[in-house]
This record gives structure tokens, sequence and C-alpha cells, in this order.
């Protein structure tokens, strides 16, 4: 079921589950009846309760010297009943797995009690401080927390402060009350003058200059621009969008808001509906920047400006916000019971985010493609690509994508020179799996279904107020689409690391993929030799410099075996000089079987090595049309496609 009321529709959605996120090791004390559903709560959240009801939960955010980078906080909790009380920070944002430890950012602590007067507190672990409050059931005090928190990183999951503008990921701004987070939370923006604030909480402020979310969730998935930058608007099906632009931008703005549109649009064919009552897109454009993170009813994108300079990088923008958009459904709304309500203190672990960002990520090119802003043959162009990205990570024949979903605590966020060899990106096979899902449910069900009706039956069967799908659930909900038992495909290509084959799932749809070397390749045309390599990846060892170092060692290949490693600088190759400038066109003339005499420098000792080029893997994947594909096919075909 989908949030239909707005914000305050949310509060009641998930007010349940989120009393499941409460610290187990606090232990239980009492029990709270939701309809037919028991729901444990914690000793902490049962004594606040009997201590005076509900706590009143404001924040203020003023940041005076913006050039500081110093973003001041202002946290008061009314109505308190109990001697301590204890505020956390998030170790971690949702969307982005990996552990920030926001607290490094936070200096200058203090507490006080309604009248000002200090009071004393002491921080119990490394990202939670407890207040003595000196209250009890039958005194009920204010407590007001400051703190300010360094903000110089320009990234959706973190924050950024400087004179020219504000951006903020709430949970490395605002702390919470352990045991609270349920609860509305008011914010209050004290920006310097002339500066807007655009932010997904609402589209106005109360009379009081206050914004409110239900709960601390919503505060804190709800990322938030201050300053003087662009505000565009457009509507869908009624619904007011707003387009925050910071930073250079000189493009066609009728022409972004009318392709944002079409994004929403299609997202709303294939789901039945618009989940919220207004929508937030963010949109960082500086250099050097790039990525984008999902929130409920908003999400935050960089890119650089050169993103708006040709056809090719603005279809690239439009496929991050189409990726983010769909994920206003696919984990914001529907997600693997495993990540709701959230722990923000710890890692919450799921084997399912091939799902959540790989699905997503497939999806994110399919609905450009159903809403024009991408041709056919386009779109099998890019789906070419990634298919040769994919058969060239000896990782994908290690990792799994349950497994890459379960590690990514400690891999997707943290690769090294070695990830290609042992792991393989959540998002790129969850991405193919979608496609091979998607093929092969139209061709069992001769087009009556496909991977829609399975993303629409997880949203009305799991999703909020549902706590979610489990493995065993996602499993059933592609079966029953699909029309039988798909575990023997399961246990290879989801939770196994089997080859897959994917010409012959193109082959389904009328299609063939055609496997070759760049043109312009040495030997590729050769009946009697072929191109050769030693399995490396090199850049230039710094920015203007003409030496080369080995980034990569692919298993299996003969610099792997040979006893190449990465950071290796390359000298030469049987002699002859490799620069910045050569590099490329040396190692790509190599012939396979030829015998060749490698020198480097390793930690300023010169090593000499004798080895043979293997035969290059293909390296250039085109998806074709079969000539002989019958009409089911193509049809098929011209369905996936949105083919006239």
């Amino acid at each position: 079921m989908i949030r239909r009321n707005g914000m305050v529709r949310v509060r009641v959605l998930v007010l349940a589950l989120l009393l499941l996120s409460v610290d187990s090791s606090i232990g239980l004390s009492s029990t709270i009846r939701r309809g037919a559903m028991s729901i444990p709560v914690s000793g902490e959240v049962a004594e606040l309760q009997s201590a005076g009801g509900s706590l009143e939960i404001g924040y203020r955010l003023a940041f005076p010297q913006p050039h500081t980078h110093l973003y001041e906080v202002t946290l008061t909790i009314g109505r308190v009943g109990r001697g301590e009380i204890e505020v956390s920070m998030p170790t971690w944002t949702p969307g982005s797995y990996l552990q920030r430890e926001f607290a490094r950012h936070v200096q200058d602590f203090a507490a006080s009690d309604g009248n000002g007067q200090p009071l004393s507190w002491t921080k119990s672990d490394k990202a939670t401080w407890r207040v003595r409050s000196g209250a009890s059931a039958g005194n009920l005090r204010t407590v007001k927390v400051f703190y300010r928190v360094y903000a110089n990183e320009l990234a959706t999951q973190t924050s950024h402060l400087d004179a020219d503008h504000a951006y903020f990921n709430g949970t490395s701004i605002f702390m919470y009350v352990v045991g609270a987070k349920d609860q509305p939370h008011r914010l209050k923006f004290e920006p310097p003058a002339g500066w807007q604030v655009t932010t997904p909480l609402g589209l106005a402020p109360d009379a009081d200059g206050y914004f409110t979310a239900p709960n601390y969730d919503v505060l804190a998935d709800s990322p938030t621009e201050i300053g003087t930058h662009r505000v565009l608007t457009f509507s869908v099906r009624n619904k007011v969008h707003r387009v925050s632009i910071y930073g250079r931008f000189n493009f066609d703005e009728k022409r972004l808001t009318d392709d944002l549109a079409k994004i929403v649009e299609e997202n709303a064919k294939l789901f039945g509906n618009l989940p919220y009552e207004h929508y937030q897109f963010l949109i960082a454009v500086q250099p050097g920047v790039g990525g984008g993170t999902e929130h409920i009813n908003s999400n935050i994108s960089m890119t650089s400006p050169e993103a708006f300079a040709s056809e090719a990088g603005y279809r690239r923008f439009l496929g991050l916000e189409s990726h983010e958009f769909f994920h206003t459904w696919n984990v914001k709304r529907l997600r693997p019971v495993a990540l709701g309500p959230f722990d923000y203190q710890r890692e919450n672990y799921t084997r399912g985010l091939w799902v959540a960002e790989g699905i997503t990520s497939y999806y994110g090119d399919l609905i450009l493609r159903r809403a024009g802003m991408l041709g056919a043959s386009e779109y099998l162009g890019g789906l070419s690509g990634l298919l040769a990205g994919y058969e060239g990570q000896p990782g994908r024949l290690k990792q799994s994508a349950e497994v890459s979903s379960f590690d990514t605590w400690i891999e997707q966020y943290r690769p090294d020179e070695h990830s290609v060899n042992t792991a393989m990106s959540y998002y790129t096979k969850g991405e193919l799996l979608g496609l091979v899902f998607d093929l092969e449910i139209r061709s069992r069900t001769k087009g009556a279904r496909s991977l829609d009706d399975v993303m629409r039956r997880l949203m009305e069967n799991h999703g909020l107020p549902k706590p979610g799908f489990t493995d065993a659930q996602l499993k059933a909900t592609f079966e029953e689409v699909a029309g039988g038992d798909l575990t023997d495909f399961w246990n290879r290509y989801v939770a196994g690391t089997e080859e897959l084959d994917f010409d012959a799932w193109l082959r389904k749809v009328g299609l063939s993929l055609q496997k070759s070397w760049q043109p312009g390749t040495p030997y590729a045309n050769s009946r009697q030799e072929k191109p050769g390599t030693l399995g490396i990846r090199f850049r230039p060892a710094a920015a203007q410099s003409d030496r080369v170092v080995i980034s990569n060692v692919l298993a299996g290949l003969p610099g792997y075996e040979g006893g190449l490693n990465s950071g290796d600088e390359l000298v030469s190759i049987d002699g002859l000089r490799i620069d910045a400038g050569n590099a490329a066109r040396r190692i790509n003339d190599l012939r396979a079987g030829q015998r060749v005499i490698v020198t480097v420098f390793r930690r300023e000792q010169l090593r000499t090595f004798e080895l043979t080029a293997a035969v290059k893997p293909f390296d250039r994947y085109q998806i074709t049309e079969l000539r002989d594909a019958g009409v089911e096919p193509v049809t098929l075909r011209r369905q996936w496609l949105a083919e006239k």
C-alpha cells in the first residue's frame, strides 16, 4: 500500500515499523498493540511514554558564518520526564551502505535546561551523548542540545556549506533522541539574508516558520538546498514538482522540466499513481562531482557542467534522474525487510540490493526508452556496452548478486586494485538479472506479463506499510508472475556465479549478441593471428606525467600469472620505452602467443618479466536483429522496447 494523503499519512503508515528499530540490547519491558500485531517496545521508549507522554522535539538550523563550513544546530526536547536522555548521530545514511561516521564532524557539544543553565553530559559511545536532565515523571523539564557540524564535502550523502550555498543530507546534520524517532520533529531554518530554502519537507513553512516531519526518518530523509539557487516547477497528475539547481547551469529550462515530467509520467503509468503530495529534484551542477541518492519525496543528483554540453552527456544525466526517481517506489516504499525500519548505528544487512539498486538501474534507461527520450538503437547500444564491461570483469565468477548485496558494507564503496578479480557490483549484476528476468517472463507468458508485473505485485503485497519482502517472498513473486518454478535459475545465477548466456535470452525477442574486437585492433581480421593481451590496465602515474603505472592485473591472464603487480611503473616492452603517449598503442599491438620482455620499476627497483601474450578477450559487443526471427519474438521485442 502506498501513501495517499501526504506526510501525515506517512506517519501513520511508518509508525509501527519505526518502533522495531529500537536497540535490542536495552531490553524489553512493554508491548504496544497495533491491530492484531504486537510490537515490543524498549525499556527506554516505555519510560519516555510513562514519564510525561510524548516529547516535543524541535530543531533550529543556523549558519551565521557560512564561509567557516559550520552548521549550528539547536535541538530542543520538551516534556522530558526522566533523569537522563540520550541523543545520537547516525553513522550511515540510507541509500549509501557505508559507515560514514558522521559524528567525526561534530564539535562544541553543549547541553542546557529551559532556563539556559548548563546540564552535565557524557559520551556513552562514538556517536551518542547522555545528558543529565534533572527531570522526573512529576517534574517535566526542557533539555536543549547545541552543537556545530563541519560540512565541507560536496557529495550527495554528506553536507556542504560555504559562502555560496548550504546543502545538507539530514543524517549528517541532525542527532535524534534515542527512543523517540517515531515522534513528530519540527525544523526551523535561520539562513542569511537573501537566501531561500528549498526542502521536500514542505512547499512552505507554517505560520511560526517551522517545517514538520512526522518522524525522524522523514526529517533525515529530506535533503535541502539553501541559497540563491534557481527553482523551476512543473506539474504531473496535479502534483507539484520543484527543481532546484545550484551552480553553473546554461541549458533550456523548459526542455529539462518537460523531460523530467516525462520520466515522472512513465513511472506513474507503471505503478498506477504518484505516492506523494509534492516532489523535489535537487541538482548540483559543479566541477568534479557526480552521483545521486534517493529520498522519500525527493532526490539529490550532482553532475558537472559538461553534462549539458552534448546530447550524450544530457542523456546520461537523464538516466541518473530516471534511476533516482524510480527509487520513489523501489527502495523508498518497497524494500528488503532488513532495510526498514533503519538502525542508524550499525550495518543493516540484506541480500536484496541487486533488486533495490540493480533492477532500478535496469529501469533507469528503459523508462527513458518508453518516454521516447532514448532511441531503440541507442538503448541497445548502451546495453551492449554494459555486457562488455560485465564480461570483462573476472569478479563476476567469484561473487554472486546476493553476496555482493550482503557485503556492500565492506566492498561496494571501498574498491581496491584487486576488486576487479573478486567482486561484482550488485548494480551491474542486478541490472543484467533484471534484463534476463524481464525477457524470460515475456517469453514464458507470450507477452502477457513482464518484470513490470513483478514490481507491481511486490508493491501490492510487500510495500509500505507492510514491512518489506524476505528473500523467499521475493523469489515466490518472480515465480508467480513467470508461472513456474525458478529454483534452478535462482541457485545458478542469483545465489550462484554461473555464467549467463545473454545471447540465448536476447534470441527470445529476436535479437542476437555479436562479439568482436574494436575496429583497428591489430590482427583482428587476420586468419592466422589473433590480438594479444597481458591482462593489465594502466593509468598515468600523476596528472601531466609521462610515467605509466599498472592499476589492475586481471586474474587468469599472463600479467597476473607471470608476476606483474598493480602499482608497478611500466618502463618498457621488448626494450621499447613506455610512456603515457604510447602505452595504449604498444600494448594493443601485441599478438596472441607473442613472447615479450616487460620491464617495470617496483618500489624503485628495476624488475624484468618474460611473458607470453594470451588471446585478447572480445571487447566490442553489438546487439543486432535476427534476420530469421519469427513473429512471436519480434512482437515481444516491440513490446519490450516500446516500438510502434
